[in-house]
């Protein structure tokens, strides 16, 4: 399988979502789109498998809140997302010294996904969701 990952302004996100997702879950990702500095997107043999972006906590800020979406294509190809996702994070850390972001408790996977990457969970938690850091 070849994947590749390229920086975009904007991507199909009903591509990554599925077709049949609520109007609030589409509105709530669709945010995070628009507001992103910076679009990852991961295509796998040319299909679109993953997004990872960026919110600047303000304007002038060191920091950023990471945010992901993928499909099961990633969840089939474990190892290709992990390496993908570490080229990303690298670059990311170059734009932004400090990310944050939260990860839903139940979340085991994508837990396991961020602390590869260097995440630190300092066992807060907002909304149902564990609070984390890189960098």
């Amino acid at each position: 399988m070849r994947v590749t990952v390229e920086r975009v302004d904007s991507f199909n996100l009903r591509n990554l979502l599925g077709h049949d997702c609520t109007e609030a879950h589409y509105a709530q990702h669709l945010d995070c789109l628009n507001s992103s500095s910076v679009i990852w997107l991961g295509r796998a043999d040319g299909i679109e498998a993953c997004a990872i972006g960026l919110i600047p906590i303000h304007i002038l800020s060191d920091r950023a809140y990471l945010w992901m979406i993928h499909t099961r294509l990633c969840e089939q190809h474990p190892l290709l997302l992990i390496r993908w996702s570490r080229k990303v994070i690298n670059e990311a850390l170059s734009l932004y010294p400090h990310l944050v972001g939260l990860c839903r408790c139940d979340n085991d996977s994508g837990r396991r996904w961020l602390e590869w990457l260097g995440a630190r969970f300092d066992g807060s938690m907002a909304n149902g969701c564990f609070k984390f850091r890189i960098g």
